[in-house]
C-alpha cells in the first residue's frame, strides 16, 4: 500500500505525465466524437497513434513548441507528395501498370530522401518518419481514384496530423511551466556536482572522508562529462524557449565553456599538502604551511559555486520574485579573491625556500613527490578559482539585469535549428567560431600519393643525378604506329593531363568515394529497399491475391512498423526490434480484454485508454525502455476503435493478431535488412572511433610541443586556434564513443565482446584528453629558458616515445593486430626529463640566477602530469595487448591458442 501511494504522488508531481495523461483523454475525446471525429473518415483513431509516435509531450514547452515545427513540416512535406503521386497516378487509365508504377515510384523517392535526412539530421528523425508515415497510407490506398477523392484523403490525414500535435501542444502550455528553462536548471546542476566533486577532495584532505566516498567521488567524475557535453544540445534547444522571465538564457552561454574548463581540472585527484605538525621532519617545512591557504582557497571556491548556482535558480526558475543576494554575492567574490591572493604569496613564499636549499646545497637537491603533487594541487586551485571568478562575473551581469528588467514574454528564436540542423555536442570555442568535422577517407588516397600520381603523369623523374632529381616535362613516346594515331595520342595526353582536367579528376574522385562510402545514403538505399520489397503486394492489381490480402489486413502497419525500426546502426536496431515486439504483445493483449469490456460503449473506450495511458507514462518517462511503452500505446487504437468506427468488422482477436503478426514482419525484415545489407557494427564503429582518437591526441600533443619550441614565432591567435580545433574534434569523437557503447551490448554476435575492455578503452582516452589540456594551459607559464631550452633532447625523446606509443596503438586498432612487444619507453624518457630539468633548476641558483618564483611551481605542475600522461599510455598499452595480443620474439612459447584457454578457464579472457 506504501509503495502504491508513493508511486501515485510521484505521478502526481511530475508535470510531463500528466500533460501526457491530459493529452491521451483530449484526442480520445475528439476521436470518439462523432461530428468531429467525421472529418478523419474510418482511421480517424490513427490520431491516437500520430500523437504517441510523432508529437509524444516532452520535458518543456520549448522542445514540444520545436517537435511540433519539424514534424507538421515532415507531415505537410509527405501530403504534397503523396497528393502529387496520387494526381500523376489518375491522369493514366485506372488499373493500369502505369497507374500503379507512379505511387510506388513517389513511395520509394519519399521513404530514401526521408532515410537520408534521418541520418544526416538525427533531429529531422521523426519529421521523415512522419513523412513515411503519411506517404505510406496515402500511396498504397484507392490507387488511381478521382482529383476529388485526393483531396478528401489528404484532408484527413490532415486532420490526423493536426489533432495529434494541437492535443500535445496544448496540454503542455497548460501544464507545463513557463517560467522555467531546462538550460538553467542543467547548468545549476552541473555546478552542484562539481561543488560536490570538490568538497569530497576536501574531506578527504582533512581526512574527514567515510570509506564509501572514493565510489561517489568516481561515480560523480564518471557522469559530469556526460551532462557537461549535454550542455550545449539544451542550450541549442532555447533558440524554442517559449516562457516568461527577465533575463535572457544567451546570457548563460559562457558558463558551458566554464564548466567544461572545472570538469577537466577536477578530473584529477588532488592531493592537498599535509597539514602543520611540530613533529614533522620533512626537509621541506615550507609545505605544510601551504595546508591552510589551500583549504581556504577550496572553500571560497565551493562558496563561488554555490552562490552561482543559487543565483542562477533565483534569476530563471523563480522569475516573479525579487531577487535579494547582492550582498552575499559580494562578499563571496572578495573572500575568492582574497584567498587567491594568500595562496600565490604562500606559494611565492615556498619557491623563496626551494630556492635558498638550492643555493645552500653543493650536491644535487632533487624533489620528492609531495613537493610535485602540492605544486599540482595548488595549481589545479588556482585555475580553477580562475574560472570561478568568470563565472561570477557572469552571475553578477545576470543578477544586474535581473534586477533592472521587468517580467516579459521570450517568444522563439527562429535559426537554422528549425530545419533540423544537427546541433554541436561540445561547445564552440570561447571566440564563438564554430568548426564543423570532415571525418577522413581512410581507403582514399593521401595529399601525397595524389601529388605523386601528377607528378608521374606530368613529368619525367627517372634520370637521377648524383645531387638532385632532374625532372623534365614528358613527352609522348613516337612508336611506329600511324602517325595519325600518334598524334590523336599526344592530344589526348594533354588534355586528360591539363591542370583543370586534373583538378575536376580529382573533384570527381573524391564525390564518388565520399557517396561510395557514405553511410547516409547506405541508410536511404536500406529505407528505400526494404519499403519498396514489403510493399510490392500493394501495387499489384487490384483483383490478385496479394493486393486482397494486403488492403483487407491492412499491410501498411508492416510498413510502418519496418520504418519505425530500422536504425542507423545495428545494435539500435536490435533494441529497438525486441522492445517494439514486447510492447506490440502487451498492448494487443490489453487491447483484447479492453475491447471485451468496452465493446462500442464511447465512455467506456476514453477510460479504458486513459487507464493505460498511466503506466504507458511511467515507462517513457521513469525507465530507458521508452520504446516498449511507446509501442504499446500504439497498439491500443487500431485494436480497439476499429470496431467503433468499422461496425461489423473482423472479430477483435482477428485484429489483434493480424497486427502483431504485420508489425513483427516489419520488425523481421527490418533486423535483416541491418544486418545483412550494408551493417553498422557498433563495435567496428567504436574501434574507427578509437583508431581516430588516437591520432587526434598524437597530434595535439605534437602541436602542444612545437609550439612550446616555437611559441615567438607562431601567432598567438594561430596557435589557440590550431589547439582548440584538434581539442574540438578530440571532444567529438569522445561523445561518440560514449554513445556507442549504449548500444553495443544490443547488437546479436556469435562472438562475446569484450565490454569491461572497452569501456576501460574509453576512460582511458578520456583521461588522456583532460591531461593534454592540462598540459596545455600549464606550459603557458614554464620557465623555457631552464625547462625547455636547456633540455631539447630531452623533450624531444619525451615527444618520441609519446607519439610512438600512441601511434602503435593507433595501427593495432586499425588493423587488429598484436601489439610490437617492445616499444620506446615513455617512463624511462619522463625520468630522463625530470632529472635534467631539477639539474638545471639547480644550476640556475648556483649561477646566480634571478629567483624563478611562480614560474617554478608551475614546472612542478608540469612534471606532475607529464607523470600522469606516462601512467595513462602505458594503462593503453596494456589494454591494447589484452585486447589484441604482443607479437612477441623474445619468449614465443608463452603465447597460447584461444581454445586451450577455453579449456583453461572455462572463459574466454
Amino acid at each position: 500500500m506504501h509503495s502504491i501511494l508513493r508511486f501515485a504522488f510521484a505521478y502526481i508531481c511530475s508535470r510531463r505525465r500528466q500533460a501526457r495523461v491530459l493529452s491521451t483523454i483530449i484526442c480520445t475525446i475528439l476521436v470518439v466524437t462523432r461530428p468531429f471525429s467525421e472529418h478523419g473518415g474510418q482511421s480517424a483513431f490513427l490520431a491516437l497513434t500520430v500523437k504517441e509516435l510523432v508529437f509524444p509531450v516532452q520535458d518543456n514547452l520549448a522542445q514540444q513548441v520545436e517537435i511540433t515545427f519539424l514534424h507538421l513540416i515532415g507531415g505537410l512535406s509527405g501530403i504534397a507528395i503523396s497528393a502529387l503521386g496520387k494526381f500523376l497516378a489518375s491522369l493514366s487509365s485506372p488499373g493500369t501498370a502505369v497507374s500503379r508504377f507512379i505511387p510506388a515510384l513517389f513511395l520509394i523517392t519519399t521513404c530514401f530522401l526521408a532515410g537520408w535526412g534521418k541520418s544526416r539530421l538525427p533531429r529531422l528523425t521523426l519529421a521523415s518518419r512522419i513523412a513515411c508515415f503519411v506517404a505510406i497510407w496515402l500511396l498504397t490506398w484507392d490507387i488511381g481514384t478521382e482529383q476529388k477523392r485526393i483531396r478528401a484523403d489528404c484532408v484527413k490525414i490532415l486532420w490526423v496530423i493536426s489533432v495529434a500535435a494541437l492535443t500535445s501542444l496544448l496540454s503542455s502550455m497548460l501544464l507545463l511551466r513557463w517560467s522555467s528553462t531546462q538550460f538553467a536548471c542543467d547548468v545549476a546542476a552541473s555546478f552542484s556536482k562539481l561543488h560536490t566533486c570538490l568538497s569530497r577532495n576536501l574531506h578527504d584532505a582533512t581526512r574527514h572522508i567515510s570509506k564509501e566516498c572514493p565510489e561517489v567521488l568516481q561515480r560523480l567524475q564518471k557522469d559530469l562529462p556526460k551532462s557537461t557535453a549535454a550542455l550545449n544540445f539544451v542550450y541549442q534547444q532555447t533558440s524554442f524557449e517559449l516562457r516568461v522571465g527577465r533575463v535572457d538564457v544567451k546570457s548563460l552561454k559562457p558558463l558551458i565553456f566554464i564548466v567544461e574548463h572545472l570538469r577537466r581540472e577536477l578530473s584529477r585527484k588532488l592531493i592537498f599538502p599535509p597539514p602543520v605538525s611540530d613533529t614533522d621532519s620533512t626537509k621541506h617545512k615550507s609545505l605544510p604551511a601551504l595546508h591552510a591557504p589551500a583549504l581556504r582557497l577550496g572553500n571560497a571556491i565551493l562558496g563561488a559555486m554555490q552562490i552561482v548556482e543559487s543565483v542562477i535558480l533565483a534569476c530563471y526558475d523563480r522569475p516573479t520574485s525579487t531577487c535579494s543576494q547582492m550582498g552575499p554575492f559580494i562578499d563571496v567574490k572578495i573572500r575568492l579573491s582574497e584567498a587567491v591572493c594568500g595562496a600565490r604569496e604562500e606559494l611565492e613564499r615556498m619557491c623563496n625556500q626551494l630556492d635558498m636549499q638550492q643555493r645552500s646545497s653543493n650536491g644535487r637537491v632533487g624533489f620528492p613527490e609531495e613537493v610535485i603533487d602540492t605544486c599540482s594541487c595548488m595549481i589545479s586551485l588556482i585555475q580553477i578559482a580562475y574560472e570561478m571568478r568568470k563565472a561570477m562575473h557572469v552571475a553578477e551581469d545576470i543578477l544586474v539585469a535581473y534586477n533592472n528588467a521587468s517580467l516579459r514574454m521570450w517568444y522563439p528564436r527562429f535559426s537554422l535549428a528549425w530545419l533540423g540542423v544537427t546541433p554541436n555536442t561540445v561547445p564552440p570555442d570561447e571566440d564563438g567560431t564554430i568548426i564543423e568535422e570532415a571525418a577522413p577517407d581512410v581507403t582514399s588516397p593521401s595529399v601525397l600519393e595524389k601529388m605523386q600520381g601528377i607528378t608521374e603523369q606530368t613529368y619525367d623523374v627517372s634520370s637521377t643525378q648524383k645531387d638532385y632529381v632532374k625532372i623534365v616535362v614528358k613527352k609522348p613516346k613516337m612508336t611506329g604506329k600511324p602517325l595519325s594515331l600518334q598524334w590523336w595520342q599526344s592530344l589526348v595526353f594533354l588534355v586528360w593531363n591539363n591542370p583543370r582536367m586534373m583538378v575536376a579528376r580529382l573533384t570527381l574522385d573524391g564525390t564518388l568515394r565520399a557517396l561510395h562510402h557514405s553511410p547516409h545514403l547506405h541508410h536511404a538505399f536500406k529505407n528505400a529497399v526494404g519499403i519498396a520489397i514489403l510493399g510490392i503486394p500493394a501495387f499489384l492489381p487490384q483483383d490478385s491475391s496479394g493486393h486482397r490480402w494486403f488492403m483487407t489486413s491492412f499491410g501498411q502497419w508492416m510498413l510502418i512498423s519496418y520504418i519505425w525500426v530500422l536504425e542507423t546502426n545495428t545494435g539500435a536496431t536490435w533494441r529497438v526490434a525486441y522492445l517494439r515486439l514486447s510492447g506490440t504483445v502487451a498492448g494487443a493483449l490489453y487491447a483484447y480484454v479492453a475491447s471485451l469490456i468496452c465493446r462500442s460503449n464511447s465512455y467506456l473506450l476514453v477510460i479504458m485508454i486513459t487507464i493505460a495511458d498511466f503506466p504507458v507514462s511511467w515507462i517513457v518517462t521513469e525507465t530507458t525502455f521508452t520504446t516498449l511503452g511507446t509501442v504499446a500505446s500504439v497498439t491500443l487504437p487500431p485494436i480497439l476503435l476499429t470496431p467503433y468506427f468499422q461496425p461489423g468488422s473482423r472479430p477483435t482477436w482477428i485484429i489483434a493478431t493480424l497486427r502483431t503478426g504485420l508489425i513483427s514482419l516489419g520488425i523481421v525484415a527490418a533486423l535483416v535488412t541491418n544486418t545483412v545489407f550494408f551493417p553498422r557494427h557498433c563495435r567496428v564503429v567504436f574501434l574507427n572511433n578509437t583508431c581516430r582518437m588516437l591520432g587526434l591526441s598524437s597530434q595535439l600533443y605534437m602541436t602542444l610541443s612545437r609550439d612550446l619550441f616555437h611559441h615567438k614565432q607562431i601567432p598567438h591567435a594561430r596557435y589557440r586556434r590550431q589547439t582548440y580545433k584538434i581539442e574540438r574534434d578530440i571532444q567529438q569523437v569522445l561523445y561518440r564513443m560514449s554513445a556507442l557503447l549504449k548500444t553495443m551490448n544490443d547488437e546479436f554476435s556469435l562472438t562475446p565482446k569484450p565490454m569491461q575492455r572497452y569501456r576501460q578503452i574509453y576512460s582511458v582516452l578520456r583521461k588522456l584528453s583532460d591531461l593534454l589540456t592540462a598540459l596545455r594551459k600549464i606550459r603557458e607559464h614554464i620557465p623555457r629558458k631552464e625547462t625547455v631550452t636547456a633540455v631539447a633532447s630531452y623533450r624531444r625523446e619525451m615527444v618520441s616515445c609519446f607519439c610512438i606509443s600512441l601511434f602503435s596503438s593507433e595501427q593495432v586498432f586499425r588493423a587488429r593486430q598484436p601489439l610490437p612487444q617492445f616499444l620506446p619507453s615513455c617512463r624511462v624518457a619522463y625520468y630522463a626529463l625530470e632529472r635534467q630539468v631539477e639539474e638545471r633548476i639547480r644550476v640556475s641558483r648556483h649561477e646566480g640566477a634571478e629567483p624563478l618564483g611562480l614560474p617554478m611551481v608551475y614546472a612542478f605542475a608540469e612534471m606532475r602530469v607529464l607523470g600522469e600522461m606516462v601512467d595513462t599510455v602505458e594503462e593503453l598499452l596494456d589494454v591494447t595487448r589484452q585486447l589484441f595480443g604482443s607479437l612477441s620474439w623474445l619468449c614465443p612459447s608463452d603465447s597460447i591458442d584461444i581454445t586451450t584457454a577455453w579449456g583453461m578457464h572455462g572463459s574466454v579472457a
